[in-house]
């Protein structure tokens, strides 16, 4: 059986269909959020707590994170709606 790999690709378009407004972010500025989702992971330690995944935590950090860089354009009301749907994407995986 061929597994699903991540494909951040995949993802971007997959955040289009679920997101309104998505469609006005340019695929750089949704890396960007992938990226930094993926950094807040990686951040936390073996004893992280169930809440410290929730979408709450997640869009939080990555909202503070996007807010320093000038040129992302997403909308930081936006960014709940954006982790949550790939979130979901992650879902689709088969690993």
């Amino acid at each position: 059986m061929n597994e699903k790999e991540y494909d951040e690709f995949e993802a971007i378009a997959f955040i289009r269909q679920r997101v309104s407004g998505a469609q006005d972010c340019s695929d750089d500025d949704l890396l960007l959020l992938i990226d930094t989702m993926f950094d807040y992971y990686d951040s936390l330690d073996d004893d992280a707590t169930d809440d410290q995944y929730d979408v709450e935590f997640v869009a939080a950090f990555v909202a503070r994170q996007l807010a320093k860089d000038k040129e992302c354009a997403i909308p930081r009301n936006l960014v709940p709606e954006l982790v949550t749907a790939e979130l979901e994407y992650e879902t689709t995986l088969d690993n």
